[in-house]
């Protein structure tokens, strides 16, 4: 019985692509298409071309639209499909050539005076510096203001005894210094480029308070600006009300959504053992409000009326919690398509879902087609898919008659089904994986619905004594819940980190998903090729990289700014010589993941003033070999030294800034190969690259520039 419904249900969701019922899933792969294609091949001269193109597509699909009776155009429905396909394709790439705002003229320009800015996001204090957003609206030159268009990142460092508090809506005048953003220099770095880069953001500045001069303070009546400091205020309440800090932080993020006080342990426990989603407010928090709303509204679906009624309440509440989280984009991403449920139910149509999700993101794409690129859009609507097609299919494998037991494992279905979903993606960002997810969700779930409940009780309670009371309930439910979780974290295996996987993998990965999909809706012979060669293709990809891995010899010298590391990698163990302490910020940002991209782990760490023997290397603070390739480090002890012959190395590393002419230092010593560090002063590293200009020398500077990997 259950094998036929099964079956008659994946034949109903086969065909309902083919029937018109899901007609935004068809208009969005275009557009999707697009601006894939935006993205990835962007050019200026194009952009003119996709212009003129929007516009023929646009006076075809009129002309076929005016000529579709007389020319008979409905025997051959393809035509106007391929015309709509064609335009929203352009659509897509056009909107997000015209997304980069570098390509407008009055982007701001390097050569102004002073920059006014427009505080454009909620300023995020660490310490003593502010990290802030901000659109660059006028710019000075001459005497004069100019409109301007454009986004920058300002990283502002503040008097810790007279702290500058900025606000949304404030404006600035700064001056006119700026930087490009940097790529990632070493392999495996977090690519902020990119990521800031979807967020239009292509230019940052650091400033100090003295720098800054706040032109207009608390200025801003936008929603937005009402909805962050309703958020504030709230977020004052939890701290004022629970008793521990790191429980108050928690509860702003769980229910509000304000991430800025979260501790780093907190943040790695939750994300090691599987439980990051409850942290991030999203479509789950907005759906347990759905959830408690749907209970107390039910009444009203007795008539149309009353039913329409509720939907409006029900939209406005949704709207409001959304208001309360300051308008965080997943919040608004769920509350939209939910919007769109509510709807649908109002006016008794049953939607299909699948449609509804691809309405909220087609027009989430069309007001910003950056939004693809972002993780948190493509984690969510991934979920959502994950949820909606794998959850019932798993969910039927097994019957329960217990209540309870029902009820675990379908939260557990749950869980993966909106894995299975994401952790392709999830890898390929985060390289890691939590073995005990289905634990720790199961351990959270209830808590965390108790204390959405609770918390947004507390935010509307006005009387002090009973504020007091439910703090301490909050506090308590949060700590226990928080030992839980550091309980599982310290559990054998508890996440698998280090795990590294490119876009093509992942890409693969979830090809043989949709193959598998497929399958289970018809048997179809070319669908089982497909799946199998894409198998051997993914099979045979991972299989090469952990040859690769298992074979490498390799030398990473890495480039940092102030400091010198050289890492040495022989099949999956590293040895890193550097001068960096333990609790330098680079260690998990540069040195780590290069060893983890390249398949190994840190097995030894040299201070570059010690020495170390091995079988393969020989260290030494000023001579280096490992396997064949020698390397002498020129430092300032080997200035007052002679040497009565040259000695012949494969690179010459020139590190803490010696005063010897680089003529001299080549006169003791011949290399293939000039590394300058950056352990050294600028004007020390522009004279070397002049010299080594001159005499032909090849050169690579380890700072601010691509990082020398050398295969031995």
């Amino acid at each position: 019985m259950f094998r036929d419904s099964y079956a008659a249900s994946i034949s109903i969701l086969g065909k309902m692509f083919y029937k018109g019922e899901v007609p935004f899933v068809r208009l969005l792969i275009p557009l999707v298409l697009g601006i894939g294609f935006g993205w990835f091949l962007p050019a200026s001269i194009l952009l003119q071309w996709s212009i003129m193109s929007l516009v023929c597509i646009l006076a075809v699909f009129a002309l076929l639209l005016l000529s579709y009776k007389s020319a008979s155009l409905y025997r051959s429905p393809w035509i106007l499909g391929v015309t709509v396909h064609v335009f929203l394709f352009l659509v897509g790439y056009f909107s997000c050539l015209k997304a980069d705002e570098r390509d407008d003229p009055h982007y701001f320009a390097a050569d102004a005076d002073a920059l006014v800015l427009k505080i454009s996001n909620e300023p995020k204090l660490n310490g003593s510096i502010v990290r802030v957003q901000t659109d660059v609206i006028q710019c000075l030159k001459n005497k004069t203001f100019y409109p301007t268009k454009g986004k920058l990142m300002v990283t502002l460092k503040v008097d810790s005894l007279r702290p500058l508090h900025l606000m949304y809506g404030d404006l600035v005048l700064v001056p006119a210094k700026f930087n490009e953003i940097d790529p990632p220099f070493n392999p495996g770095e977090f690519d902020f480029k990119n990521y800031l880069a979807t967020h239009q953001i292509y230019h940052q500045a650091f400033f100090n308070q003295q720098q800054i001069v706040v032109l207009k303070s608390d200025i801003e009546t936008s929603i937005n600006s009402f909805a962050l400091k309703l958020r504030r205020k709230l977020v004052d309440k939890f701290y004022t009300y629970l008793p521990n800090q790191e429980a108050a932080a928690l509860a702003s993020t769980l229910i509000l959504g304000y991430r800025a006080d979260l501790s780093k342990e907190v943040i790695n426990t939750y994300s090691q053992t599987g439980a990051m989603h409850f942290l991030a407010v999203s479509g789950m928090h907005v759906g347990i409000v759905f959830l408690v709303l749907s209970f107390f509204l039910k009444p009203l679906d007795i008539n149309p009326k009353t039913k329409f009624l509720g939907a409006i309440v029900m939209i406005f509440s949704i709207w409001f919690y959304a208001l309360m989280t300051g308008f965080s984009p997943s919040v608004c991403r769920a509350a939209i398509m939910l919007s769109f449920v509510v709807l649908g139910k109002a006016f008794g149509r049953n939607q299909n879902t699948y449609n509804l999700l691809a309405i909220s993101a087609f027009f989430l794409l069309l007001y910003n087609p950056l939004y693809l690129f972002d993780v948190g859009f493509q984690l969510s609507y991934l979920a959502v898919i994950g949820l909606l097609y794998f959850y019932p299919k798993i969910y039927q494998t097994i019957y329960l008659k217990n209540k309870l037991l029902d009820c675990i494992w379908s939260y557990c279905a749950l869980s993966i089904a909106a894995q299975l979903a994401t952790f392709s993606i999830s890898i390929h960002y985060f390289h890691q994986f939590p073995l005990y997810f289905l634990l720790s969700n199961l351990f959270v779930v209830f808590p965390v619905m108790l204390l959405m409940y609770v918390g947004i009780s507390f935010l509307f309670i006005p009387f002090t004594f009973l504020l007091k009371q439910l703090g301490w309930v909050l506090n308590g439910m949060i700590l226990l819940t928080n030992s839980g979780l550091y309980y599982i974290q310290k559990m054998p295996f508890a996440s698998l980190s280090g795990m590294w996987m490119n876009a093509w993998q992942c890409f693969l990965i979830y090809m043989v998903i949709v193959c598998i999909a497929w399958l289970c809706m018809e048997a179809n012979k070319k669908i089982c090729f497909a799946f199998a060669g894409l198998v051997i293709i993914l099979l045979g990809s991972f299989s090469c990289q952990t040859i690769q891995n298992q074979n490498r010899h390799e030398l990473i010298f890495y480039s940092l700014r102030r400091n010198t590391a050289i890492a040495h990698i022989f099949q999956r163990g590293g040895t890193l010589v550097t001068d960096l302490s333990s609790a330098d910020k680079a260690l998990d940002f540069a040195i780590k993941p290069a060893l983890s991209s390249k398949g190994a782990s840190l097995n030894k760490r040299v201070s570059l003033n010690d020495s170390s023997f091995s079988s393969i290397y020989t260290i030494h603070p000023n001579f280096m070999q490992f396997g064949n390739f020698k390397i002498v480090r020129w430092s300032p002890v080997l200035d007052s030294v002679h040497y009565a012959k040259q000695i012949r190395v494969d690179a010459l590393l020139l590190s803490g800034n010696p005063k010897t002419k680089l003529s001299d230092i080549l006169s003791h010593v011949y290399c293939a190969v000039l590394l300058i560090d950056g352990n050294n002063y600028d004007h020390y590293i522009k004279q070397w690259e002049t010299e080594a200009r001159s005499f032909a020398l090849p050169c690579r500077v380890l700072k601010r520039e691509k990082a020398v990997v050398i295969k031995l």
